[in-house]
């Protein structure tokens, strides 16, 4: 029976944990749900685009959700069903309403 010396095993085991740990994290991927349409929604999609060029730590992905009411009723259903969007465009009435929600959203 022939033994590999203690330091060759050491060495591998060392090499491949260290592949392990530097191993590249995802970006943290951050939803965006709009009412953006058309070109509208394009510049939204562009600027997310840019965004996500600029570094490498976070995704921002914007999903267009419909109209305002839609996108409104789909974080309101998202609330229930615990998916959610990170980042919510409403317009004013459906502002004042996630406001009444108090433990539901936080304006930013």
């Amino acid at each position: 029976m022939v033994r590999k010396p203690l330091f060759r095993s050491i060495s591998v085991a060392a090499v491949l944990s260290f592949g392990v740990s530097t191993a590249a994290q995802a970006a943290t991927e951050i939803q965006f749900w709009h009412a953006m349409e058309a070109a509208l929604g394009e510049r939204v999609n562009a600027i997310a685009d840019d965004f996500n060029k600029s570094q490498s730590d976070y995704k921002i992905v914007p999903v267009f959700k419909g109209t305002y009411d839609q996108t409104l009723a789909g974080e309101h259903r998202g609330v229930s069903q615990r998916q959610r969007a990170a980042i919510l465009q409403v317009y004013e009435v459906g502002t004042a309403t996630m406001m009444q929600a108090k433990k539901a959203v936080l304006s930013v």
